[in-house]
């Protein structure tokens, strides 16, 4: 057990630690023309390219968790606090759309709102006689929209919970004393969600500050950066330039900073939620406030947000999929639709792309796993002080942006082991930096189903002189069976869908489906990038539908 767990803890402390040492040199890293200096931080900080990047990130980030929390919020409390019909479907649709890839919604809303090519504007501009589209998605505030829109769901999930376990006698209080619905919202309801709301504020801060799918789709191509798109321009600049490694590790140290301060922000706003404890024993009953006729406004504004941020964005990209060029959706472009964008495909780099994938959804879930249960089972049964300093660094890759650890697994393969263990450009080092960061979700949900197991059984079996490998394997995992099998789906799902991490590791070889669509953007090829993406959705669809078949009970509040 010991010795699985230690393995992860070495790798993240090396991909760290190599980072830091990186960005103290300039010169030919790797070589004696290599120099210890500030200068990389100095340089930062004096750039004022970079103070525009950093203050586009701040934008984009305050716009994004703004946009998710005005969706997911009152949907959340329409469906915890409500009579909202049809409650079962809104957790599904909710629940799945954590699993769509944000690069859908970033093509289809680029397809929809760019200011050249974008329909809706050349509609407008057709409309109007105006000289350039009024809509203009690539900037901060519209990437922020479109980023919001993918992590509607994810602020739904951070705060239904809360609303369902929410007392509603101090609402009924102030109900009998005369204050409004509104004023009630104001003064009870949303003072006592505080915790949860700025929790999941900074949950989702944390994740849009190192985002690079939409940042990339629709910033790049428009020279407006994030961190995360800077950051690739470092790594990959033009032929006549090299990459700036030292620049690039010493941007990613002052971005594991700022993580590390938002979740220990966000640590310490959960260590506060007792204060806002108001559900007793036999006084707590889950009222729920009578909607009428408002429920159809309900149901309205929960469509709005699924043709937003799922259906339209994919229909726009089936549709330039089968067109020849981009022109708006009309009769005459329909007649012209044709398979031509999937015979011009490149199958045998999709079919690549494709091996690859499957390769780490098979992999890094199962191993994932295997190092989770061993970390877990530590933490949670051995009675050594020594335990915490295993769940801090299980925990550490929660607080590491996934573009940073891309770069830090790409600096250890070019600078630290390329003389003895050729990982650069092969498939298992995208799949070592999958490990990683889906190592703090896998032991935090394996970690809550231990705690719920009794230790005698485990005691019975050493008393019948099984060993600690066969009582887990006997006692531990089927007990654990629906906890291991909903974080596989759920693992092999993201890894199935992640773009980030391939594309800074990206080669002719470990190549991922969302690499190729990728390639096939970053060239203007957007009718094939749409329809490899029709391919990525054809593939996804199926463990969508298993991940929903296996986990509906658990995702369903008990009635």
């Amino acid at each position: 057990m010991l010795g699985l767990a230690i393995v992860p803890m070495f790798v993240i402390l090396v991909l760290v630690a190599v980072l830091v040492w990186i960005s103290f040199q300039t010169g030919m890293l790797g070589t004696s023309q290599a120099t210890y200096t500030y200068r990389n931080y100095l340089e930062i900080l004096a750039d004022p390219f970079v103070a525009e990047v950093t203050y586009n990130t701040l934008i984009f980030t305050v716009a994004t968790t703004l946009v998710a929390l005005a969706i997911g919020l009152p949907i959340a409390w329409l469906t915890e606090r409500t009579t909202l019909p049809g409650k079962g479907l809104v957790y599904t649709v909710m629940t799945l759309g954590l699993l769509i890839p944000g690069i859908y919604t970033a093509m289809g809303w680029t397809f929809l709102a760019h200011q050249r090519i974008g329909f809706l504007n050349r509609w407008l501009v057709s409309l109007f006689g105006l000289e350039t589209g009024p809509i203009n998605i690539a900037t901060p505030v519209g990437m922020g929209f479109v980023q919001g829109l993918s992590l509607a769901a994810l602020a739904f999930i951070l705060t239904a919970q809360m609303f369902r376990a929410m007392n509603p006698s101090l609402e009924e209080a102030a109900k009998i004393h005369g204050m409004s619905f509104f004023a009630t919202m104001r003064r009870v309801t949303l003072p006592l969600a505080f915790p949860a709301i700025l929790a999941a504020v900074i949950y989702m801060a944390t994740i849009a500050i190192a985002t690079f799918d939409i940042p990339a789709i629709i910033g790049l191509g428009n020279r407006v950066y994030m961190l995360s798109t800077f950051v690739y321009l470092k790594t990959n600049p033009g032929d006549d330039e090299f990459p700036e490694h030292g620049v690039t590790a010493a941007l990613g140290v002052l971005m594991i900073g700022v993580a590390l301060l938002l979740t220990w922000w966000y640590s310490s706003v959960l260590r506060q939620g007792h204060r806002y404890e108001v559900v007793t024993g036999k006084g707590y009953r889950p009222t729920l406030i009578d909607l009428g006729n408002w429920g159809a406004a309900g149901w309205t504004f929960i469509g709005l947000y699924i043709l937003a941020s799922k259906l339209i964005p994919l229909l726009l990209i089936a549709y330039v999929a089968v067109t020849p060029y981009l022109a708006p959706p009309s009769w005459t472009m329909l007649n012209r639709a044709s398979l031509a964008a999937f015979y011009n495909v490149d199958w045998s780099l999709v079919w690549r792309g494709l091996e690859n994938t499957v390769l780490l959804v098979a992999v890094v879930p199962s191993v994932t796993l295997v190092v989770a249960f061993a970390i877990s089972w530590l933490i949670v049964r051995s009675g050594s002080r020594y335990r915490y300093a295993l769940e801090f660094g299980a925990f550490l890759p929660h607080a590491l942006p996934e573009v940073i650890l891309a770069i830090a697994a790409l600096l250890v393969s070019l600078f630290v082991v390329k003389d003895f263990l050729p990982l650069y450009g092969s498939v298992w080092l995208i799949a070592i930096v999958y490990m990683v960061s889906r190592l703090a979700f896998a032991t935090r949900a394996l970690n809550s189903s231990l705690l719920q197991i009794h230790k005698e059984l485990e005691e019975a079996a050493y008393t019948a002189g099984l060993s600690v490998v066969r009582t887990s394997w006997r006692i531990l995992v089927p007990l654990l069976r629906p906890t291991i099998l909903s974080v596989w789906i759920w693992s092999a799902i993201l890894v199935y869908r992640e773009l980030t991490v391939a594309v800074f590791l990206i080669s002719h070889d470990n190549i991922t489906l969302p690499a190729v669509i990728w390639s096939y953007w970053f060239s203007g090829a957007t009718n094939l990038a749409a329809a490899v993406t029709l391919v990525l959705t054809a593939v996804l669809t199926p463990l969508i539908l298993v991940f929903w078949w296996f986990g509906r009970r658990s995702l369903m509040p008990e009635s």
